[in-house]
């Protein structure tokens, strides 16, 4: 959605469209595209791979819900956007899960 229509992303937050934010929100967008097929291509990985692979994206969930509670805070973006912390609280679930489960595997 940021990678496409960046202006129509940010609008859903409540926010602006300004040319600088369009170029974060397309390099973000696209940086989320790349972290998609680089978690598609593993797949199927075990052991180190896929721990590595389970933290990383662990450490994106959580580090980018701190900074948005913090920007909730300091009034930086409106108290609606709060309503996004739903999918990432999800997904870190499904990923400790994750985690747990390929350590009592051994892998």
């Amino acid at each position: 959605m940021f990678a496409l229509f960046p202006a129509q992303a940010l609008s859903s937050f409540g926010l602006g469209t300004a040319t600088e934010a369009l170029i974060i929100s397309r390099d973000a967008g696209i940086t989320l595209i790349g972290l998609g097929i680089i978690n598609w291509l593993a797949r199927n990985a075990t052991g180190s791979p896929l721990r590595a692979l389970l933290w990383g994206n662990i450490f994106i969930l959580v580090v980018d819900s701190a900074v948005n509670v913090w920007e909730i805070a300091s009034g930086l973006i409106p108290v609606a956007a709060a309503a996004s912390f739903v999918i990432p609280i999800v997904l870190v679930f499904v990923l400790v899960m994750g985690l747990r489960s390929a350590a009592r595997a051994g892998t």
